[in-house]
This record gives C-alpha cells, sequence and structure tokens, in this order.
C-alpha cells in the first residue's frame, strides 16, 4: 500500500510537467511557425513507444489558417447562395487615415494566400466603408484610399493580378443601415459576380 501512496507523487509531477510543457509549447508556437512538439511531451501523453516512433509535429501555420477559414466562408455563402459574397478583413486603421497598421500585415497576407490559392480564377473587389463621422464626401474618399492601400498591399507586396481585383470605397452608404460606426468602419473582401463590376 506505501507502494502505491509512494508512486502518486511522481505520476503527479509527469502529468504537471507534461502540462506546463505543452503550455509552453502553445506560447512558442504563437511566436514561432517552426515550433514542435518536444518529444517528452509525446511520450507523456502517448507512451514512449509513441515517443521514439513519432516525428516532430510542426505547429500550425496561422497564415494558412486564416486563408483556409476565409475560404471557408466564401464557399459556404456560395453554396447557400448569398448574392454578394463577402468576408470582413480584419485591417485597422488610424482615425481619420488610411495608412494600414502593422498588425493587420498577416490578414493582408492570408488574403493573398486565400485569393491566390483558393480561388485562381475568381474576380474580387475590395470595399472601404467609413461610419457617418464628417461630410460624405469626405467619407467616401476616406473610404476609396483605404480600399486602395488594401488593394495596393495585396498587389505590390502579395503578388495578386490587379486584373481581377478592384478596389471600391462606398463611404457611409453601408448596405447594413442599421450598423453601428464601429460595424461601418471596415474593409470587406467580395465576390464579384458575373455581369457586375471591371
Amino acid at each position: 500500500m506505501s507502494k502505491i501512496h509512494s508512486d502518486q507523487p511522481g505520476r503527479l509531477k509527469s502529468w504537471i510537467l507534461a502540462i506546463a510543457a505543452i503550455v509552453l509549447w502553445v506560447l512558442a508556437a504563437s511566436y514561432s511557425a517552426e515550433a514542435q512538439v518536444p518529444a517528452f511531451v509525446v511520450a507523456q501523453a502517448l507512451g514512449p513507444e509513441a515517443a521514439r516512433q513519432s516525428e516532430p509535429v510542426p505547429a500550425p501555420d496561422p497564415v494558412r489558417l486564416v486563408a483556409s477559414h476565409m475560404a471557408e466562408q466564401f464557399e459556404s455563402q456560395l453554396v447557400a447562395g448569398v448574392s454578394r459574397p463577402s468576408v470582413e478583413l480584419e485591417v485597422h486603421f488610424d482615425f481619420d487615415s488610411a495608412e494600414i497598421h502593422e498588425e493587420s500585415s498577416a490578414q493582408i497576407e492570408a488574403t493573398a494566400m486565400m485569393l491566390n490559392d483558393h480561388f485562381p480564377d475568381t474576380r474580387f473587389r475590395v470595399a472601404g466603408y467609413t461610419d457617418a463621422v464628417g461630410s460624405e464626401r469626405y467619407n467616401q474618399q476616406l473610404s476609396e484610399r483605404r480600399a486602395g492601400a488594401v488593394w495596393q498591399q495585396l498587389v505590390d507586396e502579395h503578388g495578386v493580378t490587379a486584373d481581377r481585383l478592384e478596389k471600391v470605397g462606398y463611404g457611409e452608404n453601408d448596405p447594413e443601415t442599421a450598423s453601428s460606426d464601429a460595424q461601418r468602419r471596415r474593409v470587406e473582401l467580395q465576390i464579384v459576380r458575373s455581369g457586375e463590376g471591371f
């Protein structure tokens, strides 16, 4: 009986170490696309034999995951027959500016990956919207500049061909008129159906 009790603290320590290693791996994976699950974690979770036989598991590429998710959103909208399939891009700008925040570069890279890998022959529109603060004319120009900034990065930095991508600013004319100001300030990627645009 004393052997059972003396073995339990050792097992508990092993599990605590394994959980701590998994947490550290997840943190490392969020900073590095090349992080791998340590062998001792595999050994703890699957047994020592599995650890010896397993290949290191690479961390998922977050940009590729976002691109795949965007493609799934478009595909589900196309299947559902949505008249203007669109995905809101997580692209951020300063107030009264068309300069894209650095934190948005991964979203734009994922957008380009989705366009090139999942929909290589489809035409898209980068659509900019603003809130109703300021004059209608100014908001129209700001939405055009913001859509143009996203378009420019997709074409110049990520190789999306310009002839299949248009840019449009809608200003404060949001088709979802019940939207709050925060929801109106956005950039969307929309599929251009045959017969519209270009």
